[in-house]
C-alpha cells in the first residue's frame, strides 16, 4: 500500500500480492520465518516464469519482458483504453475551451441568503 491507505494507487502490486497470497499460498503453515521466505521465493519464481497471464496473451512475464511492442490482451482494460483515447485527443490549453463564461446562476435556481439554510 501507499503512505495514504489507498491500495487503488497501487492497484497493480496489489493484484500481484492477492494471487501470490490467494492464489499460491493458500492453506500452507509454516514453522518458522526460512519456511516463509522459501515459500514466497517459490510463488514468486511461478507467478514471473509459469504462469501465464491473461493480461499478456496468455505469456509469462517473464516471456512478455523480452517482447517489444504493443502485447495483445485478452481483456479489455478501461483504464488504458482511456489512456490511448486521450493520446489522440489534441491538446486543448484553458484559453482554447469552447466555454462561454456564465453570467449568474441557472434559470429557475433560486438564491437563498445563509440565514434562510439554517
Amino acid at each position: 500500500m501507499t503512505e495514504g491507505g489507498d491500495p487503488k494507487d497501487n492497484a497493480q502490486a496489489e493484484r500481484v500480492n492477492s494471487t501470490v497470497k490467494n492464489g499460491l499460498l493458500k492453506g500452507m503453515v509454516f514453522r518458522d520465518i526460512r519456511d516463509v521466505r522459501r515459500a514466497v521465493s517459490r510463488a514468486v519464481d511461478f507467478y514471473n516464469n509459469e504462469r501465464p497471464h491473461m493480461s499478456l496473451d496468455m505469456m509469462t512475464p517473464a516471456e512478455a519482458s523480452s517482447r517489444t511492442g504493443e502485447i495483445a490482451k485478452r481483456w479489455m482494460s478501461h483504464r488504458q483504453a482511456a489512456i490511448k483515447n486521450q493520446r489522440r485527443v489534441p491538446d486543448v490549453t484553458e484559453k482554447g475551451l469552447p466555454l462561454q463564461p456564465v453570467g449568474g446562476p441557472p434559470p429557475g435556481y433560486a438564491l437563498r441568503s445563509t440565514s434562510d439554510r439554517l
